[in-house]
């Protein structure tokens, strides 16, 4: 029965209306949403490459190609995507046919959830294909963590996590497989950022004299290594500065 109290109707009548509104701007953010994922899988389609690093923001170059030569002066990871344009990103109505093509999509998808106000519940529901990699697309966007959280954090496997090696673990030739797998190398990382920081390893960078970090530390010492592997993981967003 509804209430004839005429406070009450203007309340009841109110927050009809502000959910009405919440409403629109949930269907406005999903279409522009939509609408940004579509144009990024023509642009994949077109082969566009999106692994080619960036000039990081705040650069005068941001956000521009950084070639073939391996990357900008600061030696930031970042992998490519289109430069934001303010709009959401879009998300393809069917499963992309490669694996780059998924990761790539997976962290516009990410990049973008916070700016839109989208749930990643509410991605899985217009998309299908992406409801198995929530995880992946939810861990993208954790806040970086001290060294001994990230190593603490091994112990409890998660979805949409890796295990990651500081010294990396191509490096047994070097240092025995007690180093290399001993709880002080090991941190838990989310997967995405997991996979930039493995790109970011076979990169040529200027900042190791042109060559990829991981050819530059082919037979450095520990204390090298690991110092490099820590950078990686702040420059990742991973560890804390």
């Amino acid at each position: 029965m509804l209430s004839t109290d005429p406070d009450i109707r203007r309340l009841m009548a109110l927050r009809a209306l502000e959910s009405g509104l919440l409403r629109l701007k949930w269907l406005a953010a999903a279409t522009r949403f939509e609408l940004a994922m579509r144009r990024h899988e023509r642009a994949l389609k077109a082969g566009f490459n999106p692994e080619q690093p960036r000039v990081p923001r705040g650069q005068p170059e941001g956000g521009q190609w950084t070639g073939d030569d391996g990357g900008s002066s600061s030696g930031n990871i970042r992998l490519a995507g289109e430069i934001p344009t303010g709009d959401s990103p879009e998300i393809p109505k069917e499963k992309p046919p490669t694996s780059r093509e998924r990761t790539s999509v997976l962290k516009e998808v990410s990049r973008h959830i916070a700016e839109f106000g989208l749930t990643v519940e509410a991605i899985a529901r217009m998309n299908a294909w992406l409801r198995t990699r929530s995880a992946e697309i939810e861990s993208y966007n954790d806040p970086p963590k001290s060294l001994e959280e990230l190593q603490r954090d091994v112990s409890t496997p998660a979805p949409g996590y890796d295990i990651h090696h500081i010294v990396e673990q191509n490096q047994e030739d070097h240092f025995t497989s007690e180093a290399i797998n001993g709880p002080d190398n090991l941190v838990r990382v989310p997967r995405l950022k997991h996979q930039e920081i493995n790109a970011w390893y076979q990169t040529k960078n200027p900042v190791y004299g042109g060559v990829s970090p991981r050819e530059y530390l082919d037979g450095r010492n520990w204390g090298v290594q690991r110092s490099v592997g820590l950078d990686a993981l702040k420059k990742a967003g991973v560890l804390k500065p």
